[in-house]
């Protein structure tokens, strides 16, 4: 791993706003809960499947993984997501997580 900053205490990179730390409890509660399934993955650029841990979770100290592959030095999440997932994910958090509010704002 690249420095402690990157182990999973939960604690986000980011300052989070009200909006964006109610979706977060509300992905944590949907990975515990099996309702996002993971899959891990071999490397997409050269099917490797050997890799080093960099990180073990995202900005916002959700527990995402990311890997940097042996082969080609891809750096990617593993595990990731299902197909299934990703689509109730920015279905249903998404927005909220990630810009911090619920619906789209006007340009």
């Amino acid at each position: 791993m690249i420095s402690k900053r990157f182990e999973n205490d939960s604690v986000p990179l980011l300052k989070l706003n009200n909006v964006q730390l109610v979706a977060k409890k509300e992905v944590e509660k949907k990975i515990s809960d099996g309702v996002y399934k993971f899959e891990k993955i071999s490397c997409p650029i050269c099917n490797s499947t050997e890799s080093e841990l960099l990180s073990k979770k995202d900005r916002y100290g959700l527990d995402f993984r990311v890997v940097a592959c042996n082969g080609c030095g891809l750096v990617f999440s593993n595990p990731c997501m299902t197909q299934n997932s990703l689509n109730e994910f920015y279905d249903s958090e998404y927005r909220r997580l990630y810009v911090g509010t619920k619906a789209p704002t006007s340009s």
